[in-house]
């Protein structure tokens, strides 16, 4: 009955701001500036905030926490280092793309100038999965929080965490999303920062320095030869998700500039999650390991209330988040593009909204089917896919050269099967097969990439 009076509180909360937004300036319009980029501007602190919470995942915390029975301390340090270095190189690819390419928007209109714009409509298939598969992620770490602190179905809360957001972002919008944004990120650090002082007033602060002090443990050789390759993958992981998301792309058009938009992304994605995820799954993961309980058992009383109610705002506004890249991305592009050039804005608003709520459903119902999976294999494993891609991105970065000989197509695919064969036939088992297969699925891209650059001068 707890969790379920939350999600209801929290339901009433975004409606709340639905009505506020109605009650102020109103919502519906058939304007696509103010519906997909809430006016064309936003002040810097909440789009710090935006990008906090956007960025803000269950996996940020679970995830780290899971890291640290498998590589110790090492799990979470490398698991917030590896995010953070991720996100610098994808604000470098924003800026570059926001700086250099005439009307750039999404990465799709960096491969359109380098690769044509036939390889844009495959790339079409990674700005959808993609965030697709992070969506379906956030709702199973909500359904797994509620069911192990609540007993709540998991179907049920899986489900549910999805459908509000469709709904919430499908009547608000990025203006309706910016300030529900800015109140999750403040939620967040005031949440996260009474369950720290809990855990520091306890024996835990005790552990958390035990283990600082075990030095021979931490760098054993075995342990940190472990956790450096799984910072190399968490790497790639974390940038895939980035890149292929079109929703910090429309955040970054909000900013007066390109260098208020990476001082934004720097404060909000590396300053503010960094320091959140590294303190919080530091704490929970020596309390969930010297307690020998999982990280669930750790709240009680109004404890669990806390952390139930600031795991829910994490898992839906980072789905509406990406609901609303999906929004802006078909409502801009897809449809214009590629089926009515002609549309007037109020048919690719609609457009828009009827496929983002497609979409959201869809996730929904395969959010529902993922009981009792790890968040940290989905991510491992998605990683092999994601990887190949990145290739081609990075490359056309780096050289912005024309090449018009399907090398991107050829680059992405060779990767991914690179990737899964390494995966399947390595005689080692375990993390190694995924760094081995990650590494590979990036590499072979980007090696197939410089290849086609090369075949192509000489064509010339």
């Amino acid at each position: 009955m707890t969790g379920i009076v939350i999600v209801i509180m929290y339901g009433l909360f975004l409606l709340g701001l639905i009505c506020y937004q109605i009650r102020g300036r109103g919502v519906g319009s058939d304007s696509i500036s103010r519906v997909i980029l809430a006016g064309g501007k936003a002040k810097s602190s909440t789009l710090i905030f935006s990008v906090f919470a956007a960025w803000m995942w269950p996996t940020s915390v679970l995830g780290a926490v899971e890291t640290y029975s498998m590589y110790g301390i090492l799990g979470p340090i490398s698991y917030v280092a590896a995010a953070c270095v991720a996100f610098m190189f994808f604000v470098w690819v924003m800026n570059m793309i926001q700086t250099k390419i005439e009307g750039g928007r999404y990465f799709l209109d960096l491969i359109s100038q380098v690769h044509g714009d036939t390889k844009k409509l495959f790339y079409f298939i990674f700005a959808f999965i993609v965030p697709a598969y992070v969506l379906i992620e956030q709702a199973v770490g909500v359904a797994y929080v509620f069911r192990s602190l609540f007993g709540v179905d998991f179907k049920w809360t899986a489900f549910l965490s999805i459908i509000i957001a469709v709904i919430f972002v499908g009547i608000s919008g990025m203006e309706g999303l910016l300030r529900s944004e800015k109140i999750t990120g403040i939620c967040i650090l005031i949440a996260f920062a009474f369950i720290t002082g809990y855990f520091v007033n306890t024996d835990t602060s005790a552990g958390v320095v035990k283990e600082i002090n075990a030095h021979e443990e931490w760098f054993n050789t075995g342990v940190m030869a472990a956790s450096v390759r799984y910072f190399i993958t968490a790497i790639v992981i974390a940038f895939s998700q980035l890149v292929f998301d079109p929703g910090y792309y429309l955040k970054g058009r909000l900013a007066s500039s390109p260098r208020k938009m990476k001082m934004v992304f720097y404060m909000g994605g590396i300053v503010l999650w960094g320091g959140v995820s590294l303190v919080a799954s530091v704490y929970l993961g020596v309390a969930s390991y010297t307690q020998d309980t999982e990280v669930m058992q750790l709240f009680t009383g109004i404890g669990s209330w806390m952390f139930g109610a600031v795991m829910l705002l994490i898992g839906v506004s980072t789905i509406s988040h990406y609901l609303m890249g999906w929004y802006g991305l078909f409502t801009e592009d897809l449809y214009i593009d590629y089926l009515r050039a002609e549309a007037d804005e109020h048919q690719r608003i609609v457009f828009g909204r009827v496929l983002m709520t497609a979409g959201g459903i869809f996730c929904a119902l395969i959010a529902i089917s993922l009981e009792n999976i790890s968040l940290l294999t989905i991510d491992v494993f998605c990683a092999i896919f994601f990887a190949a891609p990145c290739g081609p991105v990075l490359h056309a970065c780096i050289s912005t050269r024309k090449i018009r000989n399907g090398t991107s197509v050829i680059a992405t695919m060779a990767g991914i099967g690179c990737g899964l064969l390494i995966w399947i036939f390595f005689p080692i088992h375990g993390e190694y097969n995924h760094f081995l297969g990650v590494v590979g699925s990036l590499g072979v891209s980007i090696v197939c990439s410089e290849i086609g650059v090369r075949l192509s001068k000489k064509k010339e």
